[in-house]
Parts: C-alpha cells; structure tokens; sequence
C-alpha cells in the first residue's frame, strides 16, 4: 500500500507542478495585457483631457472677449486713430532707440 500510495503522491506532485507553471504563466500574460491595456487607456484619457482643456481655454478667452467687447473697442479704435494720426503727421512709426 505504501508504494502505491507514494506513486499516488509522485503523480500529484507533478500535476501540482505542472498547474503552478501553467497558473504563474497566465497570471504574467494576464499582468502584461493589463498593463498594456492600461496604457492605451490612459493615453486615450490623456488626449481627452487635453481636448478639453483646449475647449476651456478657448471658451474662457471667448466669454473674456464677450464680455470686455466695449472695452476692447474703445482700445482698438485707440490705437488705430493714433497709428492714423502719426502717418497722416509724416512721422514713420518705429520702436524708439536707446541712446547712451
């Protein structure tokens, strides 16, 4: 009884053996896919993200625009009458030079 019972315990062994191989094998493919899956996610999350920072920004600049549209007139008309007035004067308009 004996020998069957330690060629019994011989086969398991080795069908233990044999599935911790195979189970520690799928779990690394299985954390390797993971983590490449991971990666495209957060990059498609990253490109997200962006776009909607963009859009943000964009909408921000815009309601700023909305909302100083008087303001922003009233400077432009300025320095367009100005640039008129120092052409029309025969003076170029250039940066001023330093002297020293």
């Amino acid at each position: 009884m004996s020998i069957a019972k330690a060629f019994e315990d011989l086969i398991k062994s080795i069908y233990e053996l044999f599935a911790s191989v195979i189970g520690g094998s799928a779990r690394i493919i299985q954390t390797f896919l993971t983590a490449v899956i991971g990666f495209f996610t957060g990059l498609a999350n990253m490109v997200v993200d962006v776009v909607r920072g963009l859009v943000d920004v964009v909408g921000g600049v815009g309601q700023f625009v909305l909302g100083n549209i008087v303001i922003l007139g009233i400077i432009a008309a300025g320095g367009y009458l100005y640039l008129n007035s120092q052409q029309r004067q025969g003076r170029p308009i250039t940066a001023t030079k330093k002297t020293t």
